[in-house]
């Protein structure tokens, strides 16, 4: 049963981590091609994980058949690179790393951080050396060696907060792993790829039944060369791109809907239940009506739209609302599965069994606990006020654990919530009771809790379903997975850090050295410069929890109508994500994928569904597979921003 996590399935997923770690954050943030590492797709981990199963292994056991990966060997090292695949980039260190010394790199006289941010943050949480800050954003001179000195205290500081959270997560997802996969049975669309590469083909067969299978082909040909034709362009521009990007406007400009072309996500929402497919298309249709009336009637709450809303500010209240139902939903829905969690962790009889779960219930609220108080301690000391530390972590994690639900049950390789846990915290509390140490600190957070493009939340919960379909389940894949955070955490930190000098970082990747920075410290200044108070100034707080409370509502009446009528035919699970950007660059191919699996339900049944699967995994693979054949070569030849979508226009 735990045969997968062998020494060498540690050895190869360790090695594929460090270039998770360093080589796609490179190509992402220097070279500027598509993000590998970037979404809940997990791209580079499908990538590599193809190369290893393709290529590699079956070499290997042409060599000498026992040089070769078994099938749980396999599933252990993808588990590794779906836990790093959360890291390097919009997960945590890209946001992260640019954004310590930017806070005094682009302090300014006309922004004033000197005096609303500087004198409020704790020395041990950013660089210090004047000299190291510039070098970072301006490249080291020559000859001059990388003032790692001057970062280890905020490393360690940073590195051990952020093994806090992930161990949070994974705790979380031990918790709620049999409720979601056992009783519950969500689909986890997106490990079908995955699970199928990893099967092994019959006795002296050194290839997968997956890549002999011709539909696989035939799809991957279709996403490839297309794809293709916008890399060739790029070197010889007389070669035409296929363009898959058009907008359609409405209403003379008054809406209009991006129409973008993903084969990733056509082939994903393939695999995607029929209502819930539905769900995510049409409530980003309704929602974009919502937000064109906002806009006709000149409709709009009161006070400063917050980073990282989508759509107007009452939507994103609202989406917050549902997502928070979402989650009391789920967490009533496994009550009695939590209760015999409880009876396990206090030994009473009648207790759920453990055996083969990651941590031992007992031993994951254990982990749970003390991550927690370690997590919520280091943001005390870093200026939040406990009041603020308890709020905010708990609004989080809630954000984070209906992303994960939404991944898991939706397959949803791209997505984000329609806002973040610091305004929501910020308008509840008021800016007077956080403090400027604690907005200050507010800010910082955006780097593990902000632009939530993925999480290793996410990745532990399909980690954890790929794991069981392989018969891989058991504590050793608890140390994998540590082993790959710690490895990819360490290399991705040093490889952006090495960037920032070598290249110089206002140089490098506009958005993450440059951009974001930029941006937090901007907001947390503002909220320092104008006090907000969630009494005297409820004209502005009141409206947006008014919203808040609308999407609970209109989500909890989805979700009983849901569970009250068999023939109610609206899923809920698009509601709490309608307004997002991923949304609104997904929705045209999901809304392909699912007309194109209901016209085969329908006329072919589930026997043609289910031979056309290897066509539609083929489109996955294709793309992704793409976007990797073109970063390698530009990066044997020098080129740059030659950039091949793996599922979404960013």
């Amino acid at each position: 049963m735990r045969r997968g996590v062998s020494l060498r399935a540690l050895a190869v997923g360790g090695c594929l981590c460090l270039v998770i770690g360093a080589v796609f954050p490179y190509a992402l943030l220097a070279m500027n091609t598509a993000g590998m590492s970037s979404d809940y797709i997990t791209a580079g981990a499908v990538f590599l994980f193809f190369l290893l199963t393709g290529g590699l292994n079956p070499l290997a056991k042409a060599l000498r058949p026992s040089w070769g990966l078994r099938q749980g060997e396999l599933v252990a090292v993808y588990v590794m690179l779906l836990i790093a695949s959360a890291i390097p980039s919009w997960g945590f260190t890209a946001n992260l790393i640019p954004m310590l010394p930017a806070v005094f790199y682009y302090a300014t006289p006309e922004n004033n951080w000197a005096e609303l941010l500087h004198p409020f943050i704790r020395p041990w949480l950013v660089p210090q050396d004047p000299e190291a800050i510039k070098y970072f954003f301006e490249g080291l001179p020559a000859d001059t060696p990388i003032p790692w000195g001057a970062w280890a205290q905020p490393l360690a500081a940073w590195c051990s907060f952020i093994v806090a959270i992930h161990l949070m997560m994974i705790a979380l997802m031990v918790l709620v792993r049999r409720q979601w996969v056992d009783h519950e049975r969500l689909l986890f669309p997106l490990v079908q790829l995955p699970m199928d590469l990893a099967q092994e083909g019959p006795p002296g067969t050194r290839i997968g039944p997956l890549l002999r299978n011709p539909l696989l082909w035939v799809g991957f040909a279709v996403a490839f060369l297309a794809l293709s034709t916008r890399g060739l362009n790029h070197y010889f521009p007389f070669i035409p791109p296929l363009q898959f990007s058009p907008y359609l406007s409405l209403f003379h400009n008054a809406m209009v809907l991006h129409l973008f072309v993903s084969f990733t996500v056509i082939g994903l929402a393939y695999f995607l239940s029929l209502d819930v497919a539905m769900s995510v298309w049409l409530f980003h249709l309704l929602t974009q009506a919502q937000l064109t009336a906002e806009n006709a009637l000149g409709y709009a709450l009161p006070g400063r739209q917050d980073l990282f809303m989508e759509g107007s500010t009452s939507v994103s209240y609202q989406g917050m609302g549902a997502m928070l139902a979402l989650v009391a939903f789920g967490m009533w829905s496994a009550r009695s599965h939590l209760r015999q969690v409880g009876r396990r962790v206090l030994g009473r009889p009648g207790g759920a069994d453990d055996n083969d779960e990651l941590l031992s219930y007992r031993g994951a609220v254990a982990v749970l606990a003390g991550a927690t108080t370690y997590a919520a301690g280091w943001l005390w000391l870093a200026g939040l006020p406990l009041g603020g530390v308890l709020l905010f972590l708990a609004v989080a994690f809630t954000l984070f654990l209906g992303l994960a639900r939404i991944v898991a049950e939706g397959g949803l390789g791209f997505a984000r919530a329609q806002m973040t846990a610091q305004p929501f915290v910020i308008s509840a509390l008021g800016t007077n009771y956080l403090t400027p140490a604690g907005l200050a600190t507010m800010g910082f957070t955006y780097s593990w809790a902000g632009d939530m493009r993925t999480m290793v939340m996410a990745s532990a919960i399909n980690g954890m379903k790929i794991a069981d379909a392989g018969g891989v389940r058991g504590r050793p894949l608890f140390w994998a997975m540590l082993l790959a955070i710690g490895v990819t955490l360490a290399s991705s930190v040093a490889a952006l850090i090495w960037m920032g000098y070598t290249y110089g970082g206002i140089n490098l990747h506009w958005w993450f050295y440059n951009l974001l920075g930029q941006l937090v410290h901007n907001d947390a200044a503002y909220k320092v410069a104008n006090p907000l108070n969630p009494v005297a100034d409820f004209a502005v707080v009141g409206p947006r929890f008014g919203f808040a409370a609308i999407g609970a509502a209109a989500m909890a009446l989805l979700m009983w109508a849901r569970q009250r009528f068999l023939w109610w035919p609206v899923h809920y699970l698009g509601f709490p994500i309608g307004a997002t950007y991923m949304i609104s660059s997904t929705w045209f191919s999901i809304l392909i994928g699912w007309a194109f699996k209901a016209l085969v339900l329908k006329y072919g049944g589930v026997g043609w569904y289910r031979r056309l699967r290897p066509l539609f995994l083929g489109l996955i693979l294709g793309q992704i597979t793409c976007s990797g054949f073109w970063t390698l070569v530009d990066f044997l030849t020098g080129e740059s921003g030659n950039i091949i979508y793996v599922g979404m226009q960013i």
